[in-house]
């Protein structure tokens, strides 16, 4: 059975597997736990140090496959050792790796700092992901899957994915990243390709020019709007909604958390076209991620099964800008 409504986006309840596509980065991370942030000149030791596979695209892909749904891997991957490590790490998570584009380059790299509170700092370097291409997105892949998500690539490149993509595609969702503030005329342009555009506060505001309530008249299905421990805010067709999510364990790394936030939100509303549902399991997501020191969502199904019994949704009390500034 398939229903349809807005671009084309389609609710699929045919019991069939449903497929992601997660294009963009797989990086190396290094994550130092520490007690506070650097001040100018300096030097802290940390209590713990980790390295370990990461990528807002990576994370969502392994999100979206612990949800239970298949998912893709499109990145540009170094040849280094590390990187081919951390690629089979995130196979083994279910994830399909055979369509990364293996380079001649350094790996893709960021260095965390990770702060008591589990809120984190963080300096990329970007290495072989720069490789990745429109092209490295086969369209005979594209054919095959109900969502694609683009991750924090550069919005040339997503338009170009997303203009192909919105003609086979029921779902297909952006999250920019830090390209809203270097790029945010192309962010816009690539929105009329796009279902829905997932954001944090700051890119938010960079995009709307400080005018938060402006995201309600932009012309996108949905509207996503990540707040961390403030909770969650949907908007479509001028209507919004509110989530937020009581921890059931104790926040230690929200590094990934909104990516596993995506993949939640995404899995969910292509199988329900409910958007209060969707962000439900979305903020639960995001949530049990940073109850666990990974850069992808771990936990078993009972614990998740908790997180969403914290977790509420209510239609926005007030203006988008009163709950992201109160």
């Amino acid at each position: 059975m398939l229903k349809s409504w807005g671009r084309g986006v389609a609710v699929l309840r045919s019991g069939r597997n449903y497929l992601h596509i997660s294009v963009g980065n797989l990086n190396i991370d290094i994550v130092t736990y520490v007690s506070k942030p650097l001040e100018p000149d300096e030097s802290l030791i940390a209590d713990s140090l980790e390295i370990r596979p990461g990528g807002a695209a990576t994370n969502y892909a392994v999100a979206a496959s612990w949800y239970g749904h298949k998912a893709v891997l499109i990145s540009s991957v170094s040849n280094h050792p590390l990187s081919k490590n951390a690629l089979e790490a995130v196979s083994e998570k279910g994830v399909i790796t055979t369509f990364a584009k293996i380079v001649e380059d350094a790996p893709g790299m960021v260095i965390i700092m990770v702060y008591p509170d589990g809120n984190r700092s963080m300096i990329r370097y970007l290495g072989a992901n720069q490789s990745l291409t429109p092209s490295d997105t086969p369209l005979d892949l594209l054919k095959e899957a109900h969502v694609l998500h683009m991750a924090s690539v550069h919005p040339g490149l997503a338009c170009e994915v997303a203009s192909v993509a919105e003609k086979y595609v029921p779902l297909v969702s952006y999250d920019p990243g830090g390209f809203v503030t270097t790029s945010r005329s192309k962010v816009l342009k690539t929105l009329r390709h796009v279902d829905i555009l997932f954001l944090n506060k700051h890119e938010a505001s960079v995009l709307t020019e400080g005018s938060l309530d402006k995201l309600i008249d932009f012309n996108v299905e949905l509207i996503v709007l990540k707040l961390g421990s403030k909770g969650a805010i949907a908007i479509s067709h001028g209507k919004a909604w509110y989530s937020r999510a009581e921890p059931v364990e104790k926040l230690v790394d929200t590094t990934g958390s909104g990516d596993a936030f995506n993949a939640l939100f995404n899995a969910t509303y292509i199988e329900t076209g409910e958007v209060e549902k969707a962000l439900k399991y979305a903020a639960a997501a995001g949530a049990l991620k940073a109850s666990c020191r990974s850069s992808f969502i771990c936990g078993d199904k009972k614990v998740f099964r908790k997180q969403l019994m914290r977790t509420t949704v209510k239609p926005l009390p007030g203006s988008i800008s009163d709950v992201v500034n109160g």
